[in-house]
Order: structure tokens, then C-alpha cells, then sequence
């Protein structure tokens, strides 16, 4: 009934439904944000450029790399270790592209993970678009850590193999949840520059659900949001170092200097420069998981 309610009033103004549903100006964790001194809420890590859609409005840029990679289980770890030794995790949320495009990278991250940090991380929350089922040994590394969780984002017939994986995840007593009450995205926009005003950013950045939500740890980076370190690494968004933490950085002298810097970054205030190239403060909506046949390139959305 809320989904049908939820579509009635996105037919009448899909501004309003968003203020109502979404509710960007809303920030509940505001508070503790600002007091934990080592600790992350949220964290998103990235283990892959490699996805099995090509979805044509992704916020994080998956759909303009031409040839996306998978990252090396040695790399992913590095930098799990250096974060996990300055601060806290409270949610671990491992993700690409799709997560089980890099099965290898996974397993060892996640034998990392209960093995090394049973205390430095609460939860582990892995999000896939339900078209690949994990192999055994991938299975097997999720079920012996019960802070693991799937989220499976269900884009109805593209989610191919998600029936056959929601079996295999209930015969191993692996916990999942299933998102589908989405029928729109909100539009970022193309990865262009927006002569909007330095008001327009501020309030952009202070009401963004991946500012909030989504700090990422890619290729020895720590990021206010995905669409900054993806945009970034494609050479589509400036290269600002005072805006991210480079952890491979060899002037911190030690974890604590690494711990503030992270910190700073968790609490920052002030719109960054990718906000520039991003437009979600607008409330445009598209329709969600539309498919391409090819990676994007800013000449060819012009």
C-alpha cells in the first residue's frame, strides 16, 4: 500500500514525494556524526569497476569506464588495514560495479575481516543487483560471520539469477534483505561542470544522502562519496587533495594523524569540488536501471 501511495503522489510531483519519502533535509545521525571521535557511521567500499548491468543513470559513474577493473584482494586489504587501525567501522557496506564480478577479492576480504578486525567492524553489508550467484567459497566465507548481511537490489527481470540466489543464501543461513520499493532514481546528472550558485552547493552537499551515507574507501582513498573518488580516478572530476584522505600519503606520521585527517573529512562542512559536477539537489527523477549497450562517454550525452 505505501508503494502504491508513494507512486500516486510521484504521478501529482515527484518533488514532494522526495521532500515527504526521502527527506534529504532530515540528517538523524547529525549528532553523532559530529561527536565520534573514531568512529565511521558508514563506510563504502569498493572491490571492483566491473558490473554486470550497464546501468545508464548510475550515480557513481560505473557506466563511463571502458575498461573497468577488478581490484587485487592485496590493494583492498591495505587499505582496510590502514582505516581499521585509526578508527571504527559501525557499517562496512562492500560493493563495485557488482561485488560477485570479484569473487577472489571478496573471499579473502571478508576472511580478513573475521579475522582481523571482529572488533573493529559491527556490521558487513554486501550489496548486489541479484544477476550472480556467488560460488562456494564465497558462500562459505559469508556464512562463518554473522555480522554479514546481502542487500539485494531487485531491478525486477534484470535481476536474472535473483530467486536462485535468495535460495542459496537461505540453505546457507545467510541473512539478506531485498530493496524493490524504489521505482525512480534521483538524476545526478553527467559528470559536466554546473555553473550553479555556492548556496545551491552548500545546501546540495548538506542534504545529500551519500554525503551522509556513503564515505568510500577506493584505491587507497578515503572519499566524502563514490561520485567524487570514481569521477576523480576517470579524470572527470578535479583531482582536489585537501578534499579526501590519500591513506598512502607518506607524511602522516602515524594512525593518529591518519584518524584526524579521516575524521575531518567524515565532519567537513563545506560543498567539495565534485559537487560542481553533480546535480542531485535538484530532485530530477529517472526511471530506475535503465540499460546501455556500451560505456558512456560525456560526447556521447551531448
Amino acid at each position: 500500500m505505501n508503494r502504491v501511495m508513494r507512486k500516486i503522489l510521484f504521478g501529482l510531483s515527484s518533488f514532494v514525494t522526495d521532500l515527504l519519502y526521502r527527506r534529504p533535509y532530515f540528517d538523524a545521525e547529525s549528532s553523532q556524526r559530529n561527536k565520534l571521535e573514531d568512529e565511521i557511521l558508514h563506510l563504502d567500499l569498493v572491490i571492483t569497476e566491473c558490473c554486470s548491468l550497464k546501468c545508464r543513470d548510475c550515480s557513481n559513474l560505473m557506466q563511463y569506464y571502458k575498461h573497468p577493473e577488478n581490484i587485487s584482494s592485496d590493494e583492498v586489504i591495505s587499505d582496510l588495514k590502514k582505516l581499521t587501525d585509526c578508527v571504527r567501522i559501525r557499517e562496512l557496506n562492500v560493493l563495485g560495479g557488482e561485488p560477485f564480478v570479484n569473487q577472489k577479492t571478496l573471499c579473502d576480504v571478508l576472511c580478513f575481516l573475521a579475522r582481523e578486525c571482529a572488533d573493529r567492524v559491527d556490521a558487513i553489508n554486501i550489496i548486489t543487483n541479484g544477476t550472480i550467484v556467488p560460488g562456494e567459497a564465497c558462500i562459505n566465507a559469508m556464512k562463518e560471520d554473522n555480522r554479514i548481511r546481502v542487500t539485494l537490489s531487485n531491478y525486477g527481470p534484470l535481476s536474472t539469477r535473483q530467486d536462485e540466489l535468495i535460495r542459496s543464501l537461505s540453505d546457507n543461513g545467510i541473512g539478506y534483505q531485498i530493496i524493490d520499493d524504489s521505482f525512480y532514481w534521483l538524476d545526478f546528472g553527467r559528470p559536466v561542470y554546473y555553473a550553479e550558485s555556492p548556496e545551491f552547493k552548500n545546501r546540495q552537499y548538506r542534504n545529500c544522502y551519500n554525503r551522509k551515507n556513503c564515505n568510500t574507501l577506493y584505491r587507497g582513498g578515503f572519499y566524502v562519496c563514490p561520485r567524487q573518488a570514481h569521477g576523480i580516478h576517470l579524470g572527470l572530476i578535479p583531482d582536489d587533495r585537501d578534499e579526501y584522505v590519500d591513506l598512502n600519503d607518506h607524511g602522516f606520521k602515524g594512525s593518529e594523524e591518519l584518524r584526524r585527517a579521516v575524521i575531518s573529512v567524515v565532519r567537513r562542512r563545506e560543498h567539495i569540488s565534485a559537487c560542481g559536477y553533480c546535480i542531485n539537489g535538484k530532485y530530477i527523477h529517472v526511471p530506475r536501471a535503465v540499460q546501455e549497450d556500451h560505456s558512456r562517454s560525456l560526447d556521447a550525452d551531448i
